[in-house]
């Protein structure tokens, strides 16, 4: 039996996947990753992102803010957890985001840790109990480190098990965060009825189908936004606004009707019950849309 495998395939280097925003519309200022990375290992340009495969830290920070799940061959760090709260050891990056990943899916209410050695836990659990607190949630505590009768790094060399510590990673992206989280909405969607030509572009572009249009309104679910910005990117008279909020999710539903232009005799949709005249026609003072006698 062979002891060492000299041919094992190296792991893939970290990269971003086509659902990127960036990719998919070269002008979308999302810079999510990037922000979240604490080294700036991560490039921006128009094509997209790249990630410097030397200088990442595979700390998987990045991945809990992407609202498409573009980072590839990364996942969030495995940690160590006994009955309600996290133990030792704590890494030198964490955020916010993934520690209300951890308070949902396992039921983590705070960190047994020294707080004098890891200041950057301190700030970071004091920001995630500001969201607690909107969420009406429980708040995270620093509970002292439980005395250990084994020296850590002899545990560690002997494979000495701590008595009913549990390992575990927890689920990454914003996709998976409205999946916990779907009785609220992080962001709220406001649509200018005046601006808006119903042009069904921003439902299109919608990667969560969060934006939907039917026959008769555009509806908007904040169950599955994830704050992309695909829909402002794409239209092209500024009426739609996504900003950051936290409160109960609450379905929007815009009506409109359908209409036959007086000048083109195009099919058209407008939120205006007085309109008679699509939206091409009302901005050609010279009526260059006209339809043509037969």
């Amino acid at each position: 039996m062979a002891i060492f495998r000299l041919n094992a395939k190296p792991p893939a280097p970290p990269g971003v996947g086509a659902s990127c925003l960036r990719r998919t519309f070269p002008r979308h200022p999302c810079r999510a990753c990037a922000d979240a990375c604490p080294v700036a290992a991560i490039t921006l340009s128009a094509a997209g992102q790249t990630i410097d495969d030397a200088s990442c830290l595979r700390c998987g920070n990045c991945l809990f803010p992407c609202p498409t799940d573009a980072p590839e061959n990364l996942t969030p760090t495995l940690r160590n957890y006994q009955a309600d709260r996290l133990v030792a050891p704590f890494s030198a990056c964490i955020t916010a985001d993934e520690l209300l990943m951890w308070h949902f899916q396992y039921a983590i209410r705070g960190v047994a840790l020294e707080s004098a050695d890891h200041p950057v836990w301190v700030r970071v659990v004091a920001e995630l109990n500001l969201t607690l607190r909107q969420l009406r949630e429980p708040e995270w505590q620093i509970f002292p480190p439980t005395p250990r009768a084994v020296n850590p790094l002899r545990r560690h060399w002997l494979h000495i098990p701590e008595e009913n510590v549990q390992s575990g990673r927890v689920s990454a992206g914003r996709r998976a965060r409205r999946a916990l989280l779907s009785s609220f909405s992080e962001y709220q969607f406001s649509l200018s009825l005046s601006l808006c030509m119903a042009c069904g572009a921003c439902a299109r572009a919608c990667p969560e189908n969060a934006l939907q249009i039917t026959e008769t309104a555009l509806a908007w679910d904040p169950a599955r936004c994830t704050g992309c910005n695909s829909c402002t990117a794409v239209c092209f008279s500024a009426a739609i606004r996504i900003e950051h909020q936290l409160q109960a999710a609450t379905p929007q539903r815009y009506p409109f009707a359908v209409k036959t232009c007086r000048s083109c005799h195009h099919t058209f949709y407008t939120f205006s019950p007085e309109a008679d005249r699509c939206h091409i026609c009302q901005r050609h003072a010279f009526a260059m849309r006209e339809a043509q006698p037969l």
